[in-house]
């Protein structure tokens, strides 16, 4: 069985939010130690990546919620990982 030590004062922590509970829990339960907490969404692709059209901007709206939870725990948030369409093509497509 494997380990996990607990952040002690003052270590930094990453913590990768989605914009969903999960992600939003684990975030008020570290805001509450005494670390240096900084969260980060990574933004993979976008629905209009797949089908060429402005509808669906379902990113935006986790980008949102992730915002709004970092602003109510007082912690800072960033966005990563502004991908292309490329990203979306290639990785899924069959062979």
């Amino acid at each position: 069985m494997r380990s996990y030590q607990t952040p002690r004062p003052g270590d930094t922590v990453f913590i990768a939010m989605s914009g969903g509970v999960d992600s939003s829990v684990s975030a008020a339960l570290l805001a509450k130690q005494d670390c240096n907490l900084k969260a980060v969404f990574m933004r993979n692709w976008d629905t209009r990546d797949e089908n060429a059209s402005d509808s669906g901007c379902e990113w935006e709206r986790d980008w949102e919620d992730v915002q709004r939870v970092c602003r109510l725990l007082d912690i800072p948030c960033q966005m990563a990982g502004a991908l292309h369409c490329g990203f979306w093509l290639e990785p899924h497509a069959a062979t």
